[in-house]
């Protein structure tokens, strides 16, 4: 399907809990199998939750200013804000929305302004998350989620390379969060490493799970925080050297999307790069306490 505001509709929509239109919107975009609701489940709700403001909040949680950064858009283009403003398909609806509008405005004037408006919702409130969250995705869904990320990816880069970045850089990120630090205690360390803003990372409970098998750390069931304070309580080199990898990792995949997203995936890669060298030093330092007779 070509690159219209009916792309991003249908992605939006598939973001939310699947019903029969789903499997038609489906083949309609190409994507692998058909949307099933455990599968649903396990992105949306256990694993990734589709809001901006758990990836951009300096809490890593929903709601909050960032919430409230969304619905002032909203509220600029003269929209009452939905329950949810910065849900996924609530954005993607009016990305769509407002590039139906630029497409129909008969006034040049008018259509400038839609023009600048479907530019800032891109920049601003979609740019500035979904490229991580959607990689995050892509790596633990099932096929059709993970082709659903992969198009989705691919939509906002073909809209990245039309639409120039504003001179200005987004506000979201304009901030330079604390990175995390170990000696702030366990507690204020894991939230900050949790949090995407803060850290550079988006670390998912398939993710923890990956590593505290490979480590051969007990695994106890809970929220994320939880898990990964038990990780570092048990085996702090270990599991501090498994998030430093994570940390290059993520920063790796942020510098690739440099080309396309500029500051925006900048802003991301210091983050990472951030955490990572917080983290190595922190893995040092628990190596030598544990060889210490």
């Amino acid at each position: 399907m070509p690159l219209t505001p009916e792309l991003f509709r249908a992605l939006g929509a598939l973001c939310e809990a699947p019903d029969p239109a789903h499997a038609r919107l489906a083949v309609a975009l190409g994507l692998p199998g058909h949307p099933d609701p455990g599968d649903h489940t396990e992105l949306f709700v256990l694993q990734l939750v589709p809001y901006a403001s758990v990836y951009l909040s300096q809490d890593g949680m929903l709601g909050g200013e960032t919430a409230d950064r969304v619905a002032g858009f909203w509220r600029a283009l003269h929209l009452t804000p939905p329950p949810e403003p910065d849900h996924l398909a609530a954005l993607l609806g009016l990305y769509a929305a407002i590039a139906e509008h630029e497409l129909a405005e008969p006034d040049p004037a008018r259509t400038i302004l839609w023009h600048q408006a479907r530019r800032a919702l891109l920049w601003e409130h979609l740019l500035t998350w979904l490229p991580p969250y959607t990689a995050a995705a892509a790596h633990v869904a099932g096929s059709f989620y993970a082709g659903w990320a992969r198009l989705l990816d691919a939509a906002l880069r073909a809209e990245a390379a039309v639409l120039s970045a504003p001179p200005t850089p987004a506000l979201h990120l304009r901030e330079r969060p604390a990175p995390p630090d170990p000696d702030e205690g366990p507690d204020s360390f894991v939230r900050a490493l949790l949090a995407p803003a803060r850290s550079g990372l988006l670390l998912t409970r398939a993710d923890l799970t990956r590593a505290a098998r490979r480590n051969g750390v007990g695994l106890r069931m809970g929220e994320r925080a939880f898990v990964l304070r038990t990780m570092l309580s048990q085996d702090p080199a270990a599991t501090l050297a498994w998030l430093a990898t994570e940390a290059d990792r993520w920063a790796e995949r942020h510098q690739a999307a440099e080309p396309v997203l500029g500051g925006v995936a900048r802003a991301w890669r210091t983050r990472a790069e951030t955490s990572r060298a917080a983290l190595t030093r922190a893995q040092r330092t628990a190596t030598e306490v544990a060889h210490v007779p």
